[in-house]
């Protein structure tokens, strides 16, 4: 059995040390953790995971002709379990090979306006304003606030939505996404690949695009205003293979990730991510592998058995992968239960750390121990 105790105890070093290089890894969970009232008198996820983001996108345009038939291609294909992503790594296929014909019934055009209504209404769904109320995002930027560090805070979102910016900007923390410029602030990798910005500049990576993020038809990339609607909206999945012109901001930032993952010592904790991510779970292992000083810390939600995509790489991850579901840890390569309290034997132990809200007081308690500040 693993020692739970012990497992949160070294987490909780790990992230107290201001000496060495963390990163954070959110994902679709997270968003889910913060709850609004709702109009039968309970509570709805701010913004929903995957699943319910590709249900909402299905029922807003159940009346679109065009997108029926790609729904009924996948009906076709025999893929029921598709996400919003697969439906635009489809679309975005098609788009390659259809030229000035036809592809599996649709034209170009009928392709490009089915794409834009996918990220317009995936835009719609997440442009959520953070609440004031006390929620796990405005704790994390507390956190951030009262560390300070020789090396920057990283962090990874395959999220499109804007909650960890109003975070930092309403804890007046300064953070760099990748963009530079006033008026139309614009993607540029040179100052990605030097990062001269000081330590105190969290860095944010948005992996899979933003609701607030352009592709103008020159190609080059613009963060704008996030409730503009039109074309130009990038939103994007892991996969790489569609047109050129879309790959240079998510490898940029895939090459951070993979940078990261080379620095010695380096931490990475994973929230609210299922591991579903094949080509992200590539980077991770493979980064994790070739770099043994490094450790990571997948913090899951739910029993093992129930992290469909945790639980496939389960069995192939790096001794320095910690997987740490509600029931049982996979360390040091060795799946096994909590060790049971023994105080009370008979009852099971379970870590809920997976869960954002959770993981968020667990950081409180680093700053008001005074185990996250800086020592001279």
């Amino acid at each position: 059995m693993h020692d739970l105790t012990r497992m949160k105890q070294d987490l909780q070093e790990s992230l107290s040390l201001d000496k060495h290089p963390v990163a954070l890894l959110i994902g679709a969970g997270c968003p889910v953790s913060v709850r609004v009232p709702n109009s039968a008198g309970g509570t709805d996820a701010l913004i929903p995971d995957v699943a319910g983001l590709t249900s909402k996108i299905v029922s807003a345009l159940g009346s679109d002709s065009d997108f029926a038939v790609v729904v009924n291609q996948f009906a076709a294909d025999g893929r029921t379990n598709y996400t919003v992503e697969d439906l635009l790594s489809h679309i975005r296929l098609l788009l390659r090979v259809v030229g000035g014909d036809q592809a599996r019934g649709l034209r170009a055009d009928q392709l490009k306006a089915v794409e834009t209504k996918i990220c317009n209404s995936v835009a719609a769904a997440v442009r959520k304003d953070l609440p004031d109320f006390d929620n796990p995002y405005n704790h994390l930027a507390q956190w951030i606030g009262g560390v300070q560090r020789k090396y920057p805070l990283e962090i990874f979102t395959t999220n499109y939505d804007l909650l960890v910016e109003q975070a930092l900007e309403r804890s007046n923390l300064p953070y760099f996404d990748g963009f530079v410029g006033s008026q139309n602030p614009f993607f540029d990798l040179r100052s990605i690949e030097s990062d001269d910005l000081p330590p105190r500049w969290t860095r944010l990576w948005k992996i899979h695009g933003s609701i607030n993020w352009r592709q103008l038809p020159s190609g080059k990339v613009i963060r704008t205003a996030s409730d503009i609607v039109d074309s130009g909206l990038l939103i994007h999945p892991s996969e790489l293979k569609y047109e050129q012109s879309r790959r240079m901001p998510y490898l940029a930032l895939i090459d951070r990730l993979k940078s990261f993952l080379r620095k010695p010592s380096s931490l990475l904790v994973t929230l609210g991510y299922s591991y579903a991510d094949e080509h992200l779970n590539e980077v991770l292992v493979d980064g994790l592998q070739s770099n043994p000083k490094a450790a990571a810390f997948a913090l899951l939600y739910k029993n093992l058995a129930e992290e469909p995509g945790a639980k496939r790489i389960s069995g192939s991850i790096p001794g320095n992968l910690t997987l740490v579901s509600r029931d049982c840890g996979v360390a040091r390569c060795r799946s096994a239960e909590w060790l049971k309290d023994p105080a009370d034997p008979s009852t099971s132990v379970t870590c809920g750390l997976g869960d954002f809200n959770l993981f968020a007081k667990f950081l409180d308690e680093l700053v008001a121990f005074g185990r996250g500040t800086a020592h001279a």
